[in-house]
């Protein structure tokens, strides 16, 4: 028997599908032949998004919505409208969503936490993942399948594993998440939840913290084992993989380049 297509014809929503690793699973899953559906937080980008993945796969099913996660008070409402979004744009319960969404983080010392700015990554990175595992809890099978065939990912990030100096303040948030998946993956079974923990990738995000500082990024390069920054198609790679695998659950997959070895 040929090798089968694990996620032909599958419904995926991409909470944050419009940029860096988001943007590259769109792609691999719409290359899968998945029907796809992104969201963004302006119309204007997920506009230009949607129209360049259709160029990429004329053939295929892409959709959006925005979504702004930033704020408590709106979150599970808006998180709702874009499920309910995506089950109306992709034409059916979805069977695959996954979360990259995040925000920028600022450069900002131990000596200058404080409160807020520490509690302030947890809305889109933990509270986000969470209301959504709340809504498909509390709606069983109207947003995602009820079955092993069906998933939702997480992202954490290696500095959980190696901090580096000056990642107090931020990093909780990528533990908590990370804790969080396996939680998940208890309460929502036969649903399976795993986290891609990913080391540093040359998205957007990443080039706007490093300013164009090319010695930075080849100091990046030198202390992995393979040399390399990721790329974001090599990173999605492990979105698709938590996808397909029925057999993966409550798992976090470190994808760091031999970062945390070298």
């Amino acid at each position: 028997m040929a090798h089968p297509n694990l996620i032909l014809n599958s419904r995926t929503l991409i909470i944050g599908g419009s940029s860096g690793l988001g943007f590259a699973v769109a792609s691999g899953a719409l290359a899968s032949g998945s029907k796809v559906h992104i969201t963004s937080v302006t119309t204007e980008k997920l506009s230009t998004k949607i129209t360049q993945l259709q160029s990429l796969y004329p053939n295929a099913h892409v959709s959006g919505s925005p979504a702004d996660l930033s704020n408590t008070e709106t979150l599970e409402t808006n998180i709702q409208s874009v499920l309910d979004a995506a089950v109306k744009e992709t034409g059916g319960v979805l069977d695959h969503i996954v979360y990259t969404a995040g925000d920028s983080r600022g450069r900002e010392t131990l000596a200058e936490a404080t409160a807020a700015s520490a509690l302030k990554p947890f809305t889109v990175r933990y509270l986000g993942p969470l209301l959504i595992g709340k809504l498909v809890a509390a709606n069983p099978g109207k947003y995602l399948n009820p079955a092993a065939s069906s998933s939702i990912t997480l992202t954490s990030g290696v500095l959980a594993h190696r901090p580096r100096p000056g990642s107090s303040s931020t990093i909780g948030v990528a533990g908590a998440v990370e804790v969080l998946t396996r939680a998940l993956a208890v309460d929502l079974a036969p649903i399976r939840v795993n986290v891609v923990i990913p080391g540093l990738v040359d998205t957007e995000l990443v080039q706007g913290m490093f300013g164009g500082n090319t010695a930075l990024l080849s100091a990046f390069e030198a202390a992995s084992l393979t040399k390399k920054i990721g790329t974001p198609e090599g990173a999605a790679e492990a979105y698709l993989f938590s996808m397909r695998s029925a057999l993966a659950t409550g798992q976090g997959f470190k994808i760091d380049n031999g970062s945390l070895l070298a």
